[in-house]
């Protein structure tokens, strides 16, 4: 069995809260993994490999799985046009610097972030180009068609996440009146490590066992209480970049603004605040 729809990305938009969100619904299936990346990175396993994350969707209506990469992969979505036709593919979009922060904050916490915000930008470049999305959506717009490309908000989240739920329920064609009791329960506040060295030895273990096909580990540990005690919550707010680094970024990301605002037919005036 193949999935009938993907979380594609962005990254650090909101994927942890779409992956509870989907196996919270009685008539949606998704795998304990979140992060398989079959279409990008593990796509030589097979399709035996990627199926066997579906043996128990059951009768579920929609089956699906979360990948935040497949968005930046032209490669991936090329496997995801041919293997899965009729596929619907869920984006949710954040502010493009404080997507950028908040990859930073993660950095930080599994001690992989330079001395600075900005520096950590300048050796990473790969952060502030996985927030130009114009080219990324309309990739997708364009091989897959609007009907099939549901492009969500992550202000919609932080606004209303219950409506959110609604509206992506609706989308997969399972029952909308379903309510998410934790739906508006922020999930994996921003938090550094208690332990530097443990932290970043848990993340190369991580990395390993999804370079041996293994994500599910991953998923598995992941939510444990031991795993959420080698972190402490901190500041995620945006007042961390200093105004010199802010205008740098918007200038960087103010032309790629304005294109995704033309390509979705929205308002994304609150991103140039």
């Amino acid at each position: 069995m193949m999935p009938n729809f993907l979380f594609a990305g962005a990254a650090k938009c909101g994927s942890t809260w779409f992956f509870r969100t989907l196996k919270a619904h009685p008539e949606v299936f998704v795998p304990r993994a979140k992060d398989i990346y079959y279409f990008d990175a593990n796509y030589h396993r097979g399709p035996g490999w990627y199926e066997s994350f579906f043996e128990d969707a059951g009768y579920a209506r929609a089956i699906g799985e979360v990948s935040h990469d497949y968005l930046y992969s032209k490669e991936a979505l090329e496997r995801i046009a041919v293997d899965l036709p009729g596929v619907r593919i869920v984006l949710c979009l954040r502010d493009p610097i404080r997507r950028a922060y908040s990859a930073y904050l993660f950095m930080c916490r599994n001690g992989t972030a330079e001395a600075t915000f900005r520096r950590t930008l300048e050796v990473n470049r790969n952060i502030m180009e996985r927030g130009r999305y114009a080219e990324f959506v309309a990739r997708y717009l364009e091989k897959l068609g609007e009907d099939r490309v549901k492009v969500f908000l992550f202000d919609q989240l932080e606004a209303d996440p219950s409506g959110l739920a609604e509206s992506l329920y609706a989308f997969l064609g399972v029952d909308s009146s379903f309510v998410y009791e934790d739906a508006e329960k922020k999930v994996l506040p921003a938090s550094k490590a208690r332990f530097q060295w443990l932290a970043s030895g848990a993340k190369k273990g991580a990395r390993l066992a999804r370079r041996l096909g293994y994500p599910g580990l991953v998923g598995a540990v992941k939510g444990t209480a031991l795993v959420g005690a080698l972190y402490k919550p901190v500041d995620s707010k945006v007042s961390g970049i200093s105004e010199e680094d802010r205008l740098w970024l918007y200038r960087y990301f103010e032309g790629d603004i304005a294109a995704l605002e033309r390509l979705l037919g929205v308002s994304l005036e609150r991103w140039r605040e």
